[in-house]
């Protein structure tokens, strides 16, 4: 969860996310604005129809009052004329108010004072019934009568003023206003109306009451009319005074003048015979025209209403539309953006990723690689796809840099190591050739020397120079310098007589028979080389007392199975798995411990040779069990001519090999193989190196085993030369003969040197016997030689 391990995608959204956010907020606020003053536009629109509802129940309510006070007012005979028309107009009422009642009470919601009004309006609505039967039976006066009708026509305007206070839109509520003064001066038209009816019906005309009602509706009249003037447009009022107008509207307001200009009006005298200077039905005919007039502006104003509403409904709608649309478009924009520069980023960091991923993993390994096998090293080194001039392309140039000099200090360190091993093969080649002359003046020596002691001193010596050029020759294989190779085949236990004689700790071998076959010539020098590194681990890290045995067996697809058997303390299963995966490999790609150059001998040797070894422990056996698989290819039948001589070394268990042998080989192995050897292996008890290097896996063959066969009994050696008071036979001088070099006899001596080399390969063996014999402390005591059982 920490936000440093995000991903680069994930670091960018959260960058991008917060004002996203924020702009949906404001977006969504102003949407929400936009939506609800449109929701508010459609109520003023349901409050247009409703005033428009309204204005129909105010027309058809002031039209029956008018009936009603002319009935009233009028002569008996006249009365039943107009029963039917007043009849008919108050079902127009009532239907009228049931349209207002339903408008209320499925679109329009009325709340505060506009509640108030509209619950005062419908009980005065209630009374109208009560009314109406009075004024149809005659039962109410005509005066009476016009004041209960006005009572309920102002709660209706009073209704309609309150539902003006719900247009709080600037462009409405002029509107709005407007009409409502218009409303009024309608209403004091058709009460003028009335009041003039009342005097055309009886006798004595014009009563005070009438005269200051009528003065009173025409204040009215006149203050509504200035307030429509004053906030009715330059339009409008020019509209209202086109259509306000005509004959009728002039004697209408002629008569009002009249009336009100009579002296009885002024109050000077009394006078009784003032009535309606028309005649009712003029009156009626230019008062109905006058209101029908203003009725039609009052229409005008409410279409514009109408409109203004649904006008201002539709620009907030679009509006809120539109910024949704603007809002999804920003939202989709930025996600475009952010994604478009994370791929970019993405791609800039996946392609110098994969570079430095290529590089680390192939480009380099395979420039240090070549450089150590010796080839011409390239220093140029290919850039990273990045060319950009930003953080990416500079951190790609960085690499590039990075990159260039990790592979010029690998040349450095590859001429380096290069002139470090021509040196280091330079002196192995220089003490080889040394130890050659000092093995060829020991074994002139040991031609002269008479004295059994001193001659074993001598072999002593020779053995430990036989180990000293071996030393070298691993040197040389470690430093990769290729040797001088023998072409001449070797037979199987040639071989491993061979790779015996290289050791300290020879006595202790057991060579088993092997199959009749010979090792091919170039690679019989490697073989022993790597089964010498082998056996000196098997017998350093076991007891003294316990024997090594070594044998081969040949296996059905003719490839050659050597298998090497100690008796030592083994080694643990992770130590074994860890030995096993590093013999993989042919070559080391990194400089072994001192304690396993020798292992990396035997690694180095394997490999060049297709050959495969293998370190396994086998269930209920002590020790370790080595293989080594030699290919078909480098095996083949052995000569009749190249038979082993019976009797030999390798068919007794146990008895001494040479001190060192001239088989023609030009290579060897590290002694040690990261286990003690010589002096010191014999000051400290042997210890399992933690691996051992091989090149390959063996391929093992099901129920082959490594049992050795019986001993057979030592040869006794040849005594007619007389013996020593230490009971060793006398050495004749000149009469034993330095073991034959394979690879220095001629062709058509082989048998020869063949049967000479069995013969004093016999005569050591006796007289290493004899040795034994006379120093029995020091072969069976183990505090002799230093070393302790394990």
């Amino acid at each position: 969860m920490q936000w440093r391990n995000w991903r680069l995608l994930v670091k960018l959204a959260a960058v991008l996310v917060v004002p996203a956010l924020l702009a949906v907020g404001l977006g969504v606020v102003q949407i929400h604005d936009d939506v609800t003053r449109a929701n508010s536009y459609a109520d003023l629109q349901r409050l247009v129809t409703m005033r428009g509802e309204l204005r129909t129940l105010l027309d058809a309510l002031q039209m029956e009052r008018t009936m009603s006070v002319e009935r009233l007012s009028a002569e008996a005979a006249h009365a039943a004329d107009d029963t039917a028309d007043l009849r008919q107009q108050q079902r127009s009422v009532d239907s009228a108010r049931t349209t207002v009642a339903h408008t209320r009470k499925l679109d329009v919601v009325l709340a505060g004072v506009a509640a108030n009004r509209y619950r005062d309006a419908v009980g005065l609505l209630d009374r109208l019934p009560a009314l109406r039967t009075q004024a149809t039976s005659g039962s109410i006066g005509s005066w009476t009568a016009l004041n209960d009708y006005g009572t309920i026509i102002t709660g209706l305007l009073h209704l309609d003023q309150a539902l003006v206070s719900r247009f709080d839109t600037p462009q409405l509520t002029r509107s709005a206003t407007a009409l409502y003064e218009l409303e009024a001066v309608e209403e004091q038209v058709h009460l003028e109306h009335a009041i003039l009816l009342q005097a055309a019906g009886r006798s004595h005309p014009m009563t005070p009451t009438l005269m200051k009602a009528l003065q009173e509706a025409d204040i009215r009249l006149r203050d509504r009319l200035g307030d429509f003037q004053a906030l009715a447009t330059a339009t409008e009022l020019s509209e209202y005074q086109r259509t306000v107008t005509g004959p009728a509207v002039s004697r209408r307001a002629k008569v009002v003048s009249t009336v009100l200009a009579a002296p009885f009006a002024s109050g000077a005298q009394k006078n009784t015979t003032t009535s309606l200077p028309t005649s009712v039905d003029k009156w009626n005919g230019d008062s109905e025209t006058t209101g029908t007039l203003i009725d039609k502006v009052s229409d005008g104003f409410l279409h514009k209403l109408r409109t203004s509403s649904a006008q201002l409904q539709d620009r907030t709608s679009n509006q809120a539309g539109l910024a949704s649309v603007i809002l999804f478009a920003v939202l989709l924009l930025a996600l475009a953006i952010g994604l478009g520069i994370g791929r970019h980023l993405l791609r800039s960091l996946t392609v110098l990723r994969s570079t430095a991923l290529e590089v680390a993993e192939h480009r380099l390994p395979a420039a240090v690689e070549s450089m150590r096998e010796g080839r011409k090293a390239n220093t140029v080194v290919d850039a990273v796809p990045v060319h950009t001039t930003e953080e990416f392309g500079q951190l790609a140039r960085a690499f590039d840099t990075m990159h260039a000099q990790a592979v010029r200090l690998a040349a450095e360190q590859a001429a380096l190591r290069g002139d470090l091993r021509n040196t280091l093969v330079n002196l192995s080649r220089r003490s080889q050739s040394l130890v050659d002359r000092l093995l060829l003046l020991m074994e002139q020596l040991e031609r002269h020397e008479e004295d059994p002691e001193q001659l074993a001193s001598l072999f002593t010596l020779d053995h430990l120079a036989t180990r000293m050029r071996r030393n070298n020759e691993n040197m040389m294989v470690l430093c990769g310098s290729t040797l001088v190779r023998s072409s001449h085949s070797a037979v199987l236990d040639t071989v491993l007589r061979g790779a015996v004689s290289e050791i300290e700790h020879y006595q202790r071998v057991h060579v088993q028979p092997g199959p009749p076959v010979e090792v091919i010539g170039y690679v019989a020098g490697d073989l022993v080389r790597l089964i010498a590194e082998l056996l000196d681990n098997a017998t350093a890290f076991s007891p003294p007392h316990t024997r090594v045995v070594i044998g081969g067996t040949r296996q059905s697809d003719g490839s050659l199975l050597i298998e090497i058997q100690d008796g030592g303390i083994g080694m643990s299963e992770r130590d074994l798995a860890t030995a096993n995966r590093r013999v993989a490999t042919a070559a080391a790609t990194d400089t072994p411990a001192s304690r396993q150059l020798g292992l990396l001998v035997v690694g180095r040797l394997a490999g060049r040779h297709g050959i495969a070894v293998d370190l396994s422990a086998q269930p209920g056996v002590p020790g370790l069990r080595a293989s080594v698989l030699v290919p078909a290819k480098l095996v083949t039948a052995q000569a009749p001519a190249r038979t082993d001589q019976p009797g030999t070394m390798a068919e007794r268990p146990g008895a001494p090999l040479p001190t060192r042998t001239r088989d023609g080989r030009t290579d060897g192995g590290q002694a040690e193989g990261g286990r003690t050897n010589g002096a010191d292996a014999a000051s400290r008890p042997p210890q399992r190196p933690f691996a051992l290097t091989a090149s390959a896996t063996v391929a093992r063959s099901a129920g082959n085993s490594m049992e050795a066969p019986a001993p057979r009994a030592a040869e006794e050696p040849d005594r007619s030369a007389g013996v020593t008071q230490a009971g060793l036979p006398k050495r004749v001088p000149r009469t034993r003969s330095a073991p034959a070099r394979s690879e220095r006899s001629a062709p058509g001596d082989e048998a020869a040197a063949s049967q000479q080399a069995s013969r004093t390969h016999s005569f050591l063996s006796s007289y290493q016997s004899g040795i034994r014999r006379a120093q029995p402390d020091q072969t069976h005591n183990p505090s002799a030689t230093g070393r302790k059982n394990p």
